[in-house]
């Protein structure tokens, strides 16, 4: 397992240079980096972090190696690694220096052991903690890691991590946990990472579009709209013929790829004898987007990139706009635009999905387990403590009692951004997510999902040979994986 997480780890980082590679401009990079710093919650947001220091990678390509160096960040510190008891904390980002500061007003002997490494963003993350997972007497070797959705399985499935059992967490310590996380974190049964955030998914769609192009802003009305794919695409066809192509229901089908991805699947890329399969369901996101592209009906823009983001602000007129985006809570708080802000109407997509999430996992040479215990079942368990990680940060919390408790007390956040019609965010996604089945995710599915099935979408759209397109992109998933079979 070892040797399928390096492998992993390098197929990654390919997969994150080629997107910096296409790249618009460096305004993209910086207006993905801010959204995504605070976001933590997205693979895809994530990758936008970084999407800055990526563009200045993809520059070196061309510039000596001595460049393409100094393009990889180094590590921020904070803490006093040469402590005799430091406790080491690994993530990406700045995320958990809220959490520090919480978890210090609970215990602030715990709090003055953190020692926090942020490798600069997640493009580098996986690259940075595979190479030292193999040196626990690296002052710096991870006690606890910082863990995403997108490629957690690639960890839990290797002998790099303790499972809760070993730290005495138990099932009761998780049972308000979302199952879909639980099961993310787990292999063979076992958790061995636990979440503090939840990220099921949604559709956000802008009231002042809708109300034109689709005559209500009734979100019940909205909900039949969106309720399947074909009343999906019979929505598709009224906006585009409306607006005389001005305006169009989704940026890109681009856009539906999670609902597909974290939603619609009924079996994983390789079966158990590991040769590489195509879900049907997957072939059925291929179909329908070949459909969106031949009709025109969206504007073909890809996720994070410059257009993209641009359409969110248009007006329809002058110039060109989209109605609706995939969402989750974090995307919701953070990544709309002030033309969204009290002008959001949440609705579901025609599948239950999730998309992004963080959690937390012990290594095997732990220096404290104790301390990890108590920071693990404190952050992910405590539905109180969690309640707090809400008003400090405004992560959607993983623990169902904690989300009672925001939406019955009304707690604010910290984000200031409001649905039409004042929908309540919290309160609406606090029903969602309970029949998200994760059992099909792979450790290989980042890099598959984020760049190689994209691939493959984009050339049967292009070139309508669905069999050539099938065909090419098996061989590139056993080029990266070469212990998985194209067939």
């Amino acid at each position: 397992m070892k040797k399928k997480i390096l492998v992993s780890a390098l197929a990654l980082t390919t997969a994150l240079s080629m997107a910096a590679c296409g790249s618009s401009s460096a305004a993209t990079s910086t207006a993905a980096s801010a959204a995504a710093e605070t976001a933590a919650g997205s693979e895809t947001a994530e990758a936008a972090e970084s999407t800055a220091a990526e563009a200045a990678e993809s520059t070196a390509e061309e510039a000596p190696a001595e460049a393409a160096e100094d393009a990889i960040p180094e590590n921020e510190i904070s803490g006093n690694a040469d402590a005799e008891d430091a406790f080491v904390v690994w993530g990406w980002n700045t995320d958990f220096e809220t959490i520090k500061g919480l978890l210090e007003k609970e215990d602030p002997e715990i709090g003055k052991r953190l020692v926090l490494v942020n490798c600069g963003g997640s493009n580098f993350y996986q690259d940075k903690i595979d190479a030292i997972l193999d040196n626990p007497s690296d002052k710096l070797y991870p006690d606890l890691m910082l863990l995403e959705a997108g490629y957690v399985q690639k960890y839990v499935q290797s002998d790099y991590l303790l499972s809760l059992e070993d730290l005495g967490i138990t099932s009761a310590d998780t049972a308000n946990q979302f199952q879909y996380n639980i099961d993310l974190g787990s292999a063979d049964g076992v958790q061995k990472a636990s979440f503090w955030q939840a990220t099921p998914g949604s559709l956000t769609i802008r009231a002042d579009l809708a109300e034109k192009y689709l005559g209500t802003t009734d979100q019940a009305e909205l909900e039949q709209m969106f309720s399947s794919w074909d009343s999906i695409l019979e929505a598709s066809r009224k906006v585009n013929e409306a607006s005389e192509g001005k305006v169009k229901l989704f940026s890109g089908y681009d856009d539906l790829k999670y609902i597909f991805l974290n939603g619609s699947r009924t079996q994983g890329w390789y079966d158990e004898n590991d040769n590489i399969v195509m879900d049907p369901a997957m072939e059925e996101y291929m179909e329908y987007a070949k459909v969106l592209y031949d009709e025109d009906l969206t504007f073909n823009t890809t996720m994070w990139d410059t257009d993209w983001a641009a359409l969110k602000d248009g007006d329809g007129e002058t110039t060109e706009a989209c109605i609706a985006f995939c969402s989750c809570p974090w995307y919701t708080y953070w990544c709309l635009t002030d033309t969204w802000n009290a002008n959001t109407i949440l609705v579901d997509a025609p599948v239950q999905f999730y998309w992004g999430g963080t959690g937390l996992a012990a290594t095997k040479d732990c220096s404290d387990k104790e301390a990890a215990a108590q920071i693990i079942k404190t952050v992910t368990c405590d539905a109180d403590f969690m309640a707090k990680i809400y008003q400090a940060n405004g992560d959607y919390v993983n623990n169902s009692e904690a989300i009672k408790t925001v939406v019955d007390q009304s707690l604010a956040g910290t984000s200031a951004f409001t649905c039409f019609n004042d929908q309540n965010i919290y309160e609406f996604y606090s029903t969602r997510g309970e029949g998200i089945d994760v059992s099909l995710v792979r450790p290989e599915d980042a890099t598959i999902n984020e760049s190689l099935f994209p691939a493959a979408v984009t050339a049967y759209c292009e070139s309508g040979d669905m069999d050539k397109a099938v065909a090419d992109f098996k061989a590139q998933v056993h080029d990266t994986y070469s212990y998985l079979n194209a067939g």
